[in-house]
């Protein structure tokens, strides 16, 4: 008899662990019409509550959205930060420490004679981006909340407020450059 109950308990927990997981999920907002082309959107949670029992990723992962935030407010800057980009492509500083929810004026001074951007985003669609601008290398770019185009001698900005504490990288995703080492991260802590 003892048995059968053990049987039958684990049968039950284990078809609402099944059933849990089996919650069919929102659509991610990349699949939303006219969001999966913009950068940043791929990796954005979906509109739904999650699952009960699903677990987010750590804030430590560098593919973490949480950690990623999104753009600011000019009436809630914290600081402005200044980041040079070269033809040698680097960016200087490439790390920068900001805090939890800070919000942030980021300026890109382009010291070289080629045009640079700094893209600020989730690993996998930094690169998945500097793929679509080798392919499309007279796309236009810098119109995207997460990134700022910067013409030979010029500078721009942008204006993010980060989220979770994570490790949040940028790059320049012209065609060739962040292959050529033009990347940072942003240190949420």
């Amino acid at each position: 008899m003892f048995k059968i109950k053990n049987v039958l308990v684990t049968l039950a927990l284990g078809g609402l662990c099944v059933s849990a997981w089996a919650t069919p999920a929102a659509a991610p907002m990349a699949s939303m019409p006219g969001m999966g082309s913009m950068p940043g959107m791929a990796s954005m949670p979906a509109m739904a509550s999650k699952p009960q029992g699903q677990t987010m990723p750590t804030p430590a992962d560098p593919g973490n959205p949480a950690s990623v935030g999104g753009p600011g407010a000019a009436s809630a800057v914290s600081q402005t930060i200044r980041i040079l980009a070269d033809d040698k492509m680097r960016f200087s500083p490439d790390v920068v420490h900001v805090k939890p929810g800070e919000t942030v004026r980021i300026v890109v001074v382009n010291q070289g004679q080629m045009r640079h951007e700094l893209t600020i985003g989730v690993q996998s669609e930094l690169v998945e981006h500097a793929k679509m601008m080798a392919a499309m290398p007279d796309m236009p770019n810098g119109e995207e909340p997460n990134m700022v185009a910067v013409a030979p001698q010029g500078r721009g900005e942008l204006i993010w407020r980060f989220g979770q504490p994570g490790t949040v990288p940028f790059a320049c995703t012209m065609p060739g450059h962040m292959q050529a080492g033009m990347i940072g991260r942003f240190i949420v802590d």
